[in-house]
């Protein structure tokens, strides 16, 4: 590597340990200000100018966040319009730095293998803090969801979103490249697989199984190594049926879905996977339907412009306490949509830009060089963001505004 290289490196690694850890969040945004300062300088402004006419998204991206500043400056609560802005500064400050960046592909498999080893080691360190509890408080759900990510301080959701992400590079390096520690790697993503599923994220599972089987059928068809692939599937299917009976809290999960039903009015428990699932629970399931509807008549009330994105909370829990949503107000529940939040705050325009700049053309520019890894952790974060608001969370804009002007760095054909 180059000296530039080296600097740059440093600054990632740093960015990636800070980011996993919530404790690190001080050092996190001192270190990725550091890193957006000295990716900002490796470019002229000339080198700038050309990837702003050759990187279709990057204009659109910025163009978004304008639009977001101006729903802040017409928003009545400029103080939670400000909160909501900062939290979505990565959209604009990483486009405006990493965005430039014009990376070999030795750099960034470097970079993106060593993201993934930084996620195994937080991993671990999870499931040995949640043995420890095990031990201390003799109680086994601190080995599933929310409570297995303690350690880091973070909603599993969010741990499972950067597990898969981990778990389709390491799959990479492994059937792709040749590398050393080859077996160091699978000894990873088993781990990973297994990890997934102690995390019981509904969404990022399925994307899991989903993912995996297409990679079989994939790998059985284009390698013709037929009798490999089938036991790959094989050995996931017995690995699922083993796990689920060893381990049926997780099934529980996945029972909210058959309860879709809600009333508004209704005061019933949270539904948590070590409870029997019942139909007068809140569960994943029926509050999402709830609060989605919710958000959808809000924009059907503000099309155009949305309610502003200051106003966007105010308004949602004057529409929470129109219907008598007691468990939604009680919790300070968001709308738990990425996709519908900006439908509501910002505007059918808003949303289309945010569509154009964040899913369209970055999809569009990983398919069309062929760069097959990229394009399945974009369709990762597409996905996800059905089901979760990461814009409102630090971490999960700070994912987001970083990993899609990173991953677009290098544009030659290939996997990566």
């Amino acid at each position: 590597m180059t000296k530039s290289e080296k600097i740059l490196y440093t600054l990632l690694l740093l960015f990636f340990i800070t980011l996993c850890q919530s404790w690190f969040r001080s050092a996190n945004i001192v270190v990725a200000g550091a890193l957006i300062i000295y990716s900002f300088s490796l470019t002229t402004f000339k080198e700038k100018w050309l990837m702003l006419r050759t990187r279709r998204y990057v204009p659109f991206m910025l163009l978004f966040f304008v639009y977001l500043l101006t729903s802040y400056f017409m928003s009545a609560n400029k103080e939670e319009g400000l909160r909501y802005l900062i939290l979505r500064s990565p959209l604009l400050v990483f486009p405006l730095s990493i965005g430039f960046l014009q990376l070999t592909k030795a750099f960034k498999e470097k970079v993106l293998l060593s993201f993934a080893a930084v996620i195994v080691i937080f991993c671990i360190g999870c499931l040995i803090y949640s043995i420890y509890q095990y031990f201390h408080l003799n109680r086994t759900d601190v080995f599933f969801n929310d409570y297995l990510t303690q350690a880091v301080r973070q909603q599993s959701v969010y741990v499972a979103l950067t597990t898969n992400f981990s778990l389709f590079i390491l799959a990479y390096f492994i059937f792709f490249r040749k590398v050393s520690y080859k077996a160091l790697m699978l000894a990873g993503l088993l781990f990973l697989f297994a990890f997934s599923f102690l995390l019981a994220s509904r969404v990022h599972l399925l994307i899991l199984l989903a993912t995996t089987t297409a990679f079989g059928f994939y790998y059985i068809l284009s390698k013709k190594k037929y009798l490999e692939g089938f036991t790959l599937l094989l050995s996931l299917v017995m690995c699922g049926f083993l796990v689920t009976k060893m381990l049926p809290q997780t099934l529980n999960r996945f029972r909210e879905l058959t309860h879709r039903q809600f009333n508004y009015e209704s005061k019933g428990a949270e539904s948590h996977y070590a409870m029997k699932v019942t139909a007068d629970q809140w569960n994943g399931a029926n509050f999402r339907l709830a609060a989605w509807n919710c958000g959808l008549e809000l924009f059907k009330a503000n099309p155009i412009q949305g309610v502003g994105l200051g106003d966007k909370y105010d308004a949602l829990e004057r529409k929470y306490r129109e219907k008598n949503f007691y468990f939604a107000i009680e919790t300070g529940k968001n709308v738990h949509s990425n996709y519908i939040d900006i439908l509501y705050s910002l505007g059918l325009l808003g949303f289309l830009l945010f569509l154009i700049a964040w899913v369209i053309l970055p999809l569009y520019s990983a398919l069309s060089d062929k760069n097959l890894l990229v394009a399945v952790i974009f369709c990762t974060f597409f996905v996800a963001w059905i089901s979760e608001n990461y814009l409102d969370r630090t971490y999960g804009g700070m994912l987001v505004g970083f990993f899609i002007p990173f991953l677009l760095t290098d544009n030659k054909k290939g996997l990566l």
